[in-house]
């Protein structure tokens, strides 16, 4: 067994969630609670397109990628308030997006308030 094997075994990885993992399907991570969920269920965020290449000055908008079909990467999470509350927090999301600086999830408040 290589070095991966036993690395995937034990630790703080290794532990059992308590939530099941679905069956069918592309699984993502939320990365507002950490927990996975099967991509239908989770929102799709990803730096707004539209200023792609533009040197802005403030904030990067986020927008959220309805049909998850948006070129680009992108961070994935539940359609809940307290999720995005988490992942701002914890600054998960310019974290997956590798995005430099803040970003403004005005768009995705408004998208949730729906």
């Amino acid at each position: 067994m290589g070095r991966r094997g036993r690395l995937s075994e034990s630790g703080p990885r290794a532990r059992s969630s308590t939530y099941p993992v679905p069956d069918e399907g592309p699984v993502r991570t939320c990365v507002g609670c950490r927990e996975r969920d099967q991509r239908s269920a989770l929102l799709r965020l990803v730096p707004d397109p539209s200023m792609h290449g533009d040197a802005v000055a403030g904030p990067q908008r986020i927008v959220v990628d309805v049909r998850a079909c948006l070129p680009g990467r992108g961070a994935w999470v539940h359609p809940e308030p307290r999720c995005l509350e988490l992942a701002e927090r914890r600054r998960a999301v310019s974290r997956a997006l590798r995005v430099d600086g803040p970003v403004d999830l005005g768009e995705v408040r408004a998208h949730l308030g729906r």
